[in-house]
């Protein structure tokens, strides 16, 4: 509690002199749309992205996440629908809103001519508010070397060059598209660590991937994407602990199924020969009442994991064009 507490005070001073409320989502998505002729690219997606909280935005390639992105930031026009940044809904406004927000592409495209510091420099005179003391830890945890030409650099290292540009001047909205994309397993981590200690002072970060295991381990919560429709938004915290279960049991002769069939917990059945696989969640105690009366033989049990809660969504609906 006196943690919560501290973060809500983080947020709300690092907002004092926003225009907006602290309690105002920064990012807001409504039915957003967009079509390339006959073809929908994201289908009248809405979202909401709250001050102080890492949102991960996960589904497969070709799902439509790199397209939001970019009609999130202005490089696309919505076909229909609405984004609001930082409460702004005007597109002519937002122009102004975007110094504070943090861009990384997926395409990520660099001078390679200049070092990294160099970038960072042309950057700054551009009107990027650059905290140099914060270039330097980022370069330091990175392990990235600013004074070598970028196109010198390895693919993972060119990485990391773009991800101290998004995140140099402090943004109060970092949108990244697969940000670990090239990183080794440690650099990943260090940059889970940053984005952790930017949304404890009241920064938010939306992020693209298509690796359930980071947005795991990150997020607070994650919109899952499928043919540019948002399925689902799950809270991490409430994923991680879905008492979901598999129950296998083995009987000596063929069960009554009907009363489990009956029962709001079970999920799924499956039969084979003599074992019945049961997918149970929330409360077993019914269930268990249930198989007592069938008298199994042998019964074993296995949690689902969260990957699997996920992909729940993905095993059922597959008509519709990919996108």
């Amino acid at each position: 509690m006196r943690f919560m507490r501290k973060r809500c005070l983080l947020v709300a001073a690092y907002w004092y002199n926003c225009s907006m409320s602290p309690d105002e989502p920064l990012l807001r998505l409504q039915n957003l749309t967009k079509r390339y002729g006959s073809t929908v690219a994201v289908d009248n997606l809405s979202l909401d992205i709250n001050a102080g909280e890492i949102v991960g935005f996960l589904g497969p390639n070709g799902a439509g996440k790199s397209t939001t992105i970019r009609t999130v930031l202005g490089f696309l026009r919505p076909t229909s629908g609405q984004v609001a940044l930082f409460g702004e809904t005007d597109v002519a406004r937002q122009v102004s809103q975007r110094r504070y927000v943090g861009h990384l592409a997926g395409d990520l495209a660099l001078y390679g001519a200049m070092t990294g510091r160099k970038l960072f420099k042309y950057l700054t005179k551009l009107g990027v508010d650059t905290d140099w003391e914060y270039v330097e830890e980022l370069a330091g945890g990175f392990e990235a070397n600013l004074d070598v030409p970028i196109r010198s650099l390895s693919k993972g290292n060119r990485q990391k060059i773009g991800l101290i540009q998004a995140l140099m001047h402090r943004p109060k909205l970092a949108i990244l598209d697969e940000p670990t994309s090239g990183l080794d397993p440690l650099m990943k981590e260090r940059l889970y660590e940053f984005l952790r200690a930017a949304a404890a002072r009241g920064a938010s970060v939306f992020f693209s991937s298509h690796d359930l295991t980071e947005v795991q381990k990150i997020c607070d919560r994650a919109g899952i994407i499928r043919q540019g429709r948002l399925i689902a938004v799950e809270e991490m915290h409430a994923a991680k602990q879905l008492t979901a279960h598999y129950y296998t049991a083995t009987f000596a002769k063929k069960p009554k199924l009907d009363g489990f069939k009956k029962l709001s917990s079970v999920e799924q059945i499956e039969v084979r020969d003599k074992d019945v696989t049961f997918t149970v969640r929330g409360q077993v105690t019914e269930f268990i009442t249930e198989l007592a009366k069938q008298q199994p033989q042998n019964l074993t049990e296995r949690e689902l994991e969260l990957e699997e809660v996920f992909m729940r969504y993905y095993k059922s609906d597959s008509t519709g064009d990919e996108q």
